[in-house]
């Protein structure tokens, strides 16, 4: 699975890794010993590392992406809530930021609306798994880093650096940075978060502790959490599409938001290896992600334009012309190629 392999593959599936493992647990049953692969225990390292492969399987192919229609519709949300620290406008401001990082979801969202997560170390450090404060530094247009956090600084912030103190994929101290969206800037990715930077500052949330949180009448400050980002998810679809059926409806949820990150840089036709270092995925596991949108739909179909249209050209023109211009094009053909020929002795 890391790449060590009798092809040397850099990705394997769960169903051709399960298949290398039976066939080690006959080997070893068939000499006395214990097998080495048990999925059902819980304790079993290679069945967890295999289950866990299945779950990731599971969980990209059966998660949708937003689109530019979700998108306006929790912009419209958010801009008719009742406070610019609701849990609407804490998403709007994370979704500007997400379809450019794809975060995952333990990288933002707390399990529990009033429980920090941690992660806990053999030696038994325990790390906050979401984006702190401390996690963002902001700079203007001249590289200085930006110290004040209020509304007359939002027009002055030109790009941010984001740092992953704790990843799923032990890449821990990563950071990327990201320019602002001059063009749009009302769903620029920069300002998104220095707004939700903003906004736990207003909550009295301290630098090292998580970023997204929101505040309601009843209480003064919750986290976001993957349950919530659903709800709301599912909310917008059903405003923009009222038939989507509930089957459907499901698969929108937190982990979306990685999905419409990998499927926006592939509809911008980037290369792999782009997706994979700005997406921070260690292998190619993000393939998984790539959705049969209708922009890919159109691509394919412009890719073949050429194609198409000579195609019809043949159509609108007589058979006997047909036949002479390919008869021509042979022979240019065949003198072209004893030229090349005469070239290469």
């Amino acid at each position: 699975m890391s790449g060590i392999n009798f092809y040397n593959k850099d990705v394997l599936r769960s169903k051709t890794v399960r298949g290398y493992a039976s066939a080690v647990n006959v080997l070893f049953r068939l000499r006395g010993y214990n097998q080495p692969t048990v999925l059902s225990d819980p304790n079993n390292m290679p069945g967890i590392i295999i289950n866990n492969l299945i779950t990731q399987e599971n969980v990209a192919s059966q998660r949708a992406p937003l689109d530019d229609e979700i998108f306006a519709e929790i912009a419209r949300a958010a801009k008719s809530s009742h406070s610019l620290d609701s849990d609407r406008n804490l998403l709007f401001d994370i979704l500007t930021l997400a379809r450019y990082i794809g975060p995952r979801v333990s990288e933002y969202a707390q399990t529990n609306q009033n429980k920090v997560d941690y992660h806990v170390y053999p030696n038994g450090t325990r790390v906050i798994k979401a984006f702190t404060p401390n996690d963002f530094i902001f700079y203007d247009k001249n590289k200085n880093i930006q110290s004040t956090f209020d509304e007359s600084s939002l027009s002055l912030i030109a790009s941010v650096k984001i740092t992953w103190r704790i990843q799923k994929n032990r890449q821990n101290g990563q950071s990327i940075t990201l320019v602002a969206d001059t063009k749009a800037p009302d769903i620029c990715p920069v300002k998104g978060a220095f707004r939700i930077l903003m906004r736990a500052r207003r909550l009295g949330q301290a630098n090292d502790m998580p970023i997204a949180c929101y505040r309601t009448k009843k209480s003064s400050l919750l986290y976001i959490t993957g349950t919530k980002i659903a709800a709301l998810l599912r909310e917008a679809v059903k405003k923009v599409r009222p038939t989507t059926p509930p089957d459907e409806l499901t698969k929108y949820s937190a982990h979306s938001l990685r999905v419409w990150a990998c499927v926006l840089l592939d509809e911008a036709g980037m290369n792999p290896a782009f997706i994979q270092k700005r997406l921070r995925w260690m292998g190619d596991s993000f393939k998984m992600y790539l959705r049969d949108t209708p922009t890919i739909q159109n691509k394919h179909v412009s890719a073949l334009d050429s194609a198409s249209a000579a195609v019809l050209s043949l159509l609108s023109t007589p058979p006997e012309e047909v036949a002479h211009l390919t008869a021509t094009m042979s022979e240019v053909d065949i003198s072209t190629s004893e030229h090349n020929i005469d070239e290469m002795d």
